[in-house]
């Protein structure tokens, strides 16, 4: 039986592209303690905790909600593919048939959507590395605008501007990973719709080799 997946790519898209962006709102995240650090006082402290807070729980929601949505895309795209009588378990290249450029687009899809996600993965990884020099130095800074003294403006900007822009190239690589995914759901999906549309055309079509002849009287006989 042929499973609707229009819903659940819709979901997969928007999770994923809601998964990019929120990580791409806390790379700029720093920003929030910077202003902190020049506004001493418990107010301020606890406003930009509340965004780091809120950010990271925004992520985690989108990711589960990508990660749930894609699943079960996946699980009836792929379905799909043994009600097509499809041998192939790769969605992307069993879904667009054996169109040499149709299969040749969707590897390129593919391979790129691998290379930015694992880059990503890498680069998140080793700015996280890198940030942990800083780590208590932050933390320095933190508990002195929370307290209320003075923070040196200079190193404050020094310290979260690099906190930002170790993250950055990250959240690019997550934000192109994601706009690769989109458009592979998209494509998979529309592909796998003009599958049912023309099973669909040539059962509804009429058999070329019945013939049925007018009667005088308005009937007709098939031959």
């Amino acid at each position: 039986m042929i499973r609707a997946i229009s819903g659940w790519a819709t979901a997969a898209m928007l999770g994923l592209a809601a998964t990019a962006l929120v990580y791409l709102v806390i790379a700029f995240v720093p920003l929030a303690d910077l202003w902190a650090a020049h506004h001493p006082g418990q107010r301020a402290s606890a406003a930009a905790a509340a965004i780091r807070l809120s950010a990271w729980a925004a992520l985690a929601l989108a990711g589960a909600v990508a990660a749930v949505a894609t699943g079960g895309w996946a699980g009836r795209a792929r379905a799909n593919l043994e009600a097509f009588g499809v041998r192939s378990r790769r969605i992307a290249h069993g879904s667009v048939g054996r169109s040499p450029a149709l299969r040749r687009r969707m590897t390129a899809l593919v391979w790129l959507l691998r290379g930015s996600l694992l880059a990503g993965c890498a680069a998140a990884l080793l700015g996280w590395l890198a940030g942990q020099d800083n780590a208590a130095e932050i933390g320095d800074v933190r508990a002195q605008a929370a307290a209320g003294r003075p923070v040196d403006g200079a190193l404050a900007a020094d310290l979260f501007g690099r906190q930002l822009v170790l993250r950055l190239p990250a959240a690019a690589l997550f934000v192109i990973a994601a706009a690769v995914a989109v458009v592979l759901v998209a494509r998979v999906t529309s592909a796998q719709y003009g599958r049912v549309a023309r099973l669909r055309g040539a059962a509804e079509a009429p058999d070329p080799a019945r013939r049925s002849f007018v009667l005088r009287g308005g009937g007709t006989i098939g031959a």
